[in-house]
């Protein structure tokens, strides 16, 4: 899905937020779980990893791209693009754990990962910012946000 929706000039800014991404979601999901604070019943890999892989390396991943991609310039849109996307990712999680067993979800889980994906999205975009307009952009005239 990313390989047809990110504009060819971006594939180097998607890339990243992939990787940064996917590196704090792993990163927060290993924690809490390690906490008893997140818990999926359903693993792909349940002697490697008691997180569900599909979601914390795929699926959120690439929300954060399409985050990036879409991030609008004006102040008061950030905010509610912010709140949007927050959203749909609580809304999928829900969807999820209503009809599978893919993940347990409860009310708090879902407050708690709000807060979660808000700080992971904000993180990701701040360094994503950084790195797009560091000198290795300039000096090589790379496109960037």
């Amino acid at each position: 899905m990313l390989i047809i929706f990110v504009p060819k000039k971006r594939i180097r800014e998607s890339i990243a937020v992939f990787l940064f991404f996917h590196f704090l979601t792993w990163l927060f999901s290993i924690g809490l779980t390690y906490f008893g604070l997140l818990e999926a019943p359903f693993r792909e890999f349940p002697y490697a990893t008691k997180i569900n892989f599909s979601m914390e390396y795929m699926v959120f991943p690439t929300i954060a791209v399409f985050f990036q991609l879409l991030f609008p310039k004006r102040k008061i849109y950030r905010i509610i693009h912010y709140i949007l996307t927050v959203t749909f990712i609580l809304f999928i999680m829900g969807v999820i754990g209503y009809f599978t067993e893919i993940m347990d979800v409860t009310k708090e889980s879902l407050t708690r990962s709000a807060l979660n994906f808000t700080v992971e999205l904000w993180l990701c975009r701040k360094y994503i910012t950084w790195l797009m307009d560091s000198e290795y952009t300039k000096k090589n005239k790379v496109e960037s946000i």
